[in-house]
């Protein structure tokens, strides 16, 4: 116990005759202390970390009040709490009090002291040099975290200070809050990907007119271009999977996304998602349908829509039949690119569904069972 009372003695001294010593030397304004705290307590003693530091200078410089005794609070509650706070304020506070009430007596003199004017002047570039060496050793670890937001931060600051002369305050908190947000974007990414997947799967289950089929474009602009939580290889087989189990494709397509993505809450979610528009929109047109089936402005509506519901299943089984015939995804009738086997996969189970009648299932197997049976013919 007195070892360590001894100890926090020890540090209060030092914090104490720090913030004199140098708030006798501190010309220029509040950031020349920070820059002599910095070097004092950052380089010198190691008692805070230099990104701690740069934290402790953020909060002194958003806090009413002088920059240097702000600073002097931060740094001396950091270290010893309250009683390192009291004795670092008394300690920034009173050499300017003491210089300034000489000052004051020999005002006239000491204006126009030849002398003295030369060399505040002359402190002047040593003080700007101290603050951009610490600048530079500051701002070369904001650089080197590779965080370029930062560093965009950074610049954008100073030059909305220097050249616009927007007020300090201003700056400080409109950073302060676009860290707030950043931070929560960045802690609740995951909770973000939930939201995403709900909200894609409801446009899904929103928009789809027409079926399953009429679902796979859909399915595929919200997996594939715009979130990319899925290649166009894996949405086909995805679409394969969801063909192949049983239950409607639009809800299969989305436990699977979900599934892939964070796991079975978040097959959940997109299921829920998928589901919720039909289980409002469907029970509405419902009583609509029962109450007014006869009014031909109903019958026109959905007759309407059929061809357009048609021309996204063809876009959708476009875009799978070039990926199934272009080795590279994309349509170039090179021959090293044509993947001819899968054409006359295509051409048999059309013959076999439009003249056989077969099950669809059936002809998806059958495609997937040829082509492993081929392909180990290949590597044998």
């Amino acid at each position: 116990m007195e070892e360590k009372t001894k100890s926090k003695g020890y540090v209060l001294r030092k914090l104490f005759f720090a913030c004199l010593y140098l708030s006798t030397f501190t010309f220029g304004g509040g950031y020349v202390i920070v820059t002599l705290l910095k070097e004092k307590f950052v380089d010198h003693y190691h008692w805070i970390e230099e990104d701690e530091m740069l934290d402790l200078v953020a909060i002194a410089q958003s806090s009413p009040g002088a920059i240097a005794v702000n600073g002097a609070i931060i740094v001396g509650y950091k270290l010893a709490g309250i009683p390192g706070m009291l004795v670092s304020v008394i300690g920034a506070i009173i050499p300017p009090m003491v210089i300034l009430s000489v000052i004051s007596v020999f005002y006239d003199a000491f204006c126009s002291n030849y002398y003295i004017a030369a060399l505040l002047k002359g402190m002047t570039a040593g003080v700007g040099a101290v603050i951009m060496s610490v600048v530079y050793d500051m701002g070369k670890n904001v650089v080197k975290s590779k965080d370029w937001v930062n560093v965009v931060i950074m610049i954008i600051s100073f030059c909305l200070s220097y050249f616009l002369n927007v007020n300090i305050i201003y700056i400080i908190l409109l950073v302060a809050v676009f860290g707030m947000v950043r931070t929560i974007v960045k802690g609740g990414r995951e909770k973000m990907i939930y939201i995403q997947l709900f909200l894609s799967f409801i446009q899904v289950g929103a928009l789809s007119f027409g079926g399953g089929y009429a679902a796979m474009p859909l399915i595929q602009e919200q997996v594939v271009n715009l979130h990319s939580w899925l290649s166009m290889s894996e949405f086909t087989n995805l679409i394969t999977i969801a063909e192949m189990t049983p239950g409607p494709i639009a809800v299969n397509s989305a436990t699977f996304v979900g599934m892939q993505i964070v796991g079975i809450l978040g097959a959940i979610i997109a299921t829920l998602g998928c589901i919720l528009p039909s289980c409002i929109i469907v029970t509405l047109l419902a009583y609509v349908y029962m109450k007014y089936r006869n009014m031909s402005l109903l019958q026109g509506t959905l007759a309407s829509l059929r061809p357009a519901v048609v021309s996204m299943i063809a876009k959708a089984g476009v875009t799978i039949l070039i990926s199934a015939f272009f080795i590279d995804g994309t349509v170039n009738l090179i021959r090293q690119n044509v993947c001819v086997e899968m054409i006359i996969f295509f051409v048999i189970a059309l013959v076999l569904l439009r003249k056989f009648k077969i099950n669809p299932i059936l002809a998806m197997v059958l495609c997937g069972v040829a082509n492993v049976v081929l392909s180990a013919v290949k590597k044998a």
